[in-house]
Formats: structure tokens, sequence, C-alpha cells
């Protein structure tokens, strides 16, 4: 029996700093989250022989669209400026799918590229991009709502990859 998947765009929260939510995204796509280098790299030789090289990086490269009107942007500039002046602008961030089980956590974001200013008569979009590392990222759908006992073992499990010199 196929079970029925619900999505509510509401139900994403965005946590920066570990309690500061993220709130005025921009309509249409709001969070894109991808990693910065696949862990294989498939090679066919001349003669038809396959081989993956294997780069273990637990970089991603996440981009929040916010509405300009967002408080947001207030947040993110002075995470930013911190940075610029201290070097010591890092902050752990969390992407939740309160209707899924997909999930994000970096231990270690930054803001990478800062949006520049746009006015017009409608209200314009920033995207700000942040880099994240030491992250969890569980890719999942819909059918039903992940609990916390659920959410710690997909963190754990999509830890592994980086404990790999351990085993």
């Amino acid at each position: 029996m196929a079970g029925l998947a619900n999505y509510c765009p509401d139900e994403v929260d965005v946590l920066l700093v570990g309690f500061i939510p993220v709130k005025g995204f921009l309509d249409g796509t709001f969070i894109e989250i991808t990693k910065d280098v696949q862990p294989f790299q498939t090679r066919v030789s001349a003669d038809g022989q396959v081989m993956r090289l294997y780069q273990q990086s637990d970089v991603y490269t996440l981009t929040l669209t916010l509405m300009s009107t967002s408080e947001t942007n207030d947040v993110l500039t002075k995470l930013w400026q911190l940075d610029e002046i201290t070097q010591k602008g890092k902050f752990p961030v969390l992407v939740k799918d309160k209707t899924g089980t997909d999930l994000f956590f970096s231990t270690t974001s930054w803001v990478e590229v800062v949006p520049g200013i746009v006015k017009s008569n409608n209200i314009e979009g920033r995207s700000w991009t942040l880099k994240s590392i030491e992250a969890s990222i569980n890719i999942g759908g819909n059918i039903s709502p992940s609990g916390l006992i659920q959410d710690l073992s997909n963190m754990a499990v999509s830890a592994l990859p980086s404990l790999g010199g351990i085993f």
C-alpha cells in the first residue's frame, strides 16, 4: 500500500548559531544544499577497465534565499562581519524538514558569499551562500516525519565516512 506524502514549506526550520531561526524566505526555491565533492569519481581506461577514485570530503554549500525585508539578513551580515574582523565567525547550522526526514547539520559553517543590494519596485531576493564542514546529512522523504531518535541515528550514520581512518 502506498503512503500519502505531505510537504509544507512552512515546516522547514533553519537555525543559525544553534538557536536563531531563519525567517523571511523568498517564494520559490529558498534553501539549496549541495555536496561540493562527490565521494566517487569513475574512470574508464582505454581498454575498458573501470576504476573509481574515492575522495572523502564533508564540505557542503548551503544557499539561503531571503526576501530583502528579512531580519535574518541582519543576522547573517553580523556573522559575516564578525568573521571578517576576527576570522572566528563560524557557527552551527541546522536544517530540518518537520514533515519528513530531510536533515542537515553542520557544527562549522560560515558566510562564503555576501549578496549584493538590489532595490526595485518589488521585494527582491538576497541569496546568502554558506560553506559548511563537519556536516551530517540525511536526504529523506515525506511519507512520515522523523522523530528525535531517527534524526540522531541519521546524523550518526552520515558521519561514518569521516570516521573511516579510525577503523
